[in-house]
């Protein structure tokens, strides 16, 4: 059955987000043990972003805060840690580099009492990588997802193909990359595709997945496992993805086909147990009418508030303070997240900011939409000027024609510039 779960982990030089699933959640369970984790380092990450020196930080935070724990997950006594963009490291520091900090980091974990490190890295459906992942010190290869495989021409123009001729399309590569013998295989198996909900209608879908179909893929999987001589720790895949709901890659269960996809699971690998008795929180008397929804704005007002009202992203030591909501860009793509809210585009065609930056700086907001996510056209330029007042910035909105419906979400772009200081006394949808 499901063994472990491995957590998308964001670092962008000492900037973390989107931890609090282990943080706030795992490690605060009474159960947590009866469930191993490990991390896929989501390093895709601006240029320049790594180094030895990132590396070894890096490191340090897993040891401390992860790597101990006795439901991490272990490779021949080696805690495993995926990386998400395996040509990242070289792309920036240089491929000599790559295999001394690999074995720095490897170093720094036995120093700790840990059996060495064990890096599997992502890569594209062939075997033209494998080598360069080998020299680069890597220990297995494995991969996101291949959503892209076995189209045709005309399926690859009009960005729709079927979910069962993507899954007869993974067995073939499985095989190919493991018969080069250049590294071990974990193999991914895909849940599904269609990311139209975050990139909307021309983004490719995999169309009709089903559990029945995700079931004939795992049996192709556990086949293609049982033929290969593997050390029994090896012997595992990952699946992409639990909850990626806006890329279509979900097996959790879901109103379409409740536990369909982990019954899939439990009878390709566990086919001997007893079906578990299923519950959802509705035969607890719980569900979602018992955590009162938050309250939804148009303005938000930081020069009372104790914290960020909600607003959160990709920058550095986000906080309130002094009034303002203040942070420091990190990277070439900062990015500040609104709360939930509903707007009516027609009643509010400006936005204004008060808000101060140490240099000038470049911004774009985007905006999604109850029927369009937040995309380039869903969006507006303007400039800040930097200087140590608060300005007031308004820009008009409803000179784009997208600028239309119910508002569902904001995002503020500061600039592309790294090391920005930004403050931000106020935000607030205007009618005039």
């Amino acid at each position: 059955g499901v063994n472990f779960f491995l957590y998308d982990w964001y670092w962008d030089r000492g900037v973390r987000h989107l931890e609090h699933g282990l943080h706030d959640a795992l490690f605060k369970a009474r159960y947590q043990n009866l469930i191993k984790f490990c991390l896929l380092y989501a390093n895709h990450n601006p240029h320049g972003s790594h180094s030895p020196e990132d590396w070894e930080k890096i490191t340090r935070f897993w040891i401390e805060n992860y790597f101990k724990r006795p439901n991490y997950v272990t490779v021949e006594g080696k805690p495993m840690a995926v990386i998400f963009s395996s040509q990242n490291p070289a792309r920036d520091m240089g491929a000599e580099k790559v295999k001394p900090t690999f074995d720095r980091m490897r170093q720094m974990c036995r120093d700790a009492g840990l059996g060495g490190l064990y890096l599997v890295a992502c890569i594209n459906s062939g075997t033209n990588l494998l080598a360069k992942m080998k020299d680069y010190g890597y220990d297995a290869v494995s991969a996101y997802n291949w959503p892209h495989l076995n189209m045709t021409p005309e399926e690859n123009r009009a960005k729709r193909a079927p979910f069962a001729t993507a899954i007869a399309g993974f067995p073939p590569v499985w095989v190919d990359i493991a018969s080069a013998n250049i590294l071990k295989l974990i193999p991914p198996v895909c849940g599904g595709w269609d990311s139209r909900p975050w990139h909307g209608d021309t983004a490719l879908a995999r169309t009709n997945r089903t559990p029945e179909l995700f079931k004939r893929h795992l049996l192709d999987c556990k086949k293609f496992l049982d033929s290969r001589e593997q050390p029994p720790k090896l012997k595992i895949l990952f699946v992409e993805a639990w909850n990626e709901w806006g890329e279509g890659s979900y097996i959790e269960p879901h109103r379409e086909f409740g536990f369909g996809y982990l019954e899939a699971i439990r009878q390709v690998f566990a086919p001997k147990s007893p079906k578990p008795k299923l519950m959802v929180p509705a035969d607890v008397g719980l569900g979602p009418y018992d955590i009162p929804d938050e309250p939804l704005a148009t303005a938000w007002n930081f020069s009372a508030a104790k914290d960020p009202l909600g607003w959160s992203g990709n920058v550095e030591n986000l906080r309130v303070e002094g009034g303002a909501l203040r942070f420091t860009t990190r990277g070439r793509d900062p990015i500040l997240g609104s709360p939930r809210l509903r707007a009516a585009a027609r009643q509010f065609p400006f936005i204004v900011f008060r808000i101060k930056a140490s240099r000038d700086i470049g911004c774009q907001l985007f905006w999604a939409t109850s029927s369009s996510p937040q995309s380039e056209a869903n969006s507006v330029h303007f400039p800040v000027k930097g200087g140590g007042e608060f300005q007031e910035v308004k820009v008009r909105l409803a000179d784009n024609p997208r600028w239309r419906g119910i508002i569902t979400s904001l995002r503020f772009d500061p600039g592309s510039l790294d090391g920005v200081e930004v403050a931000v006394e106020a935000i607030r949808l205007s009618e005039r």
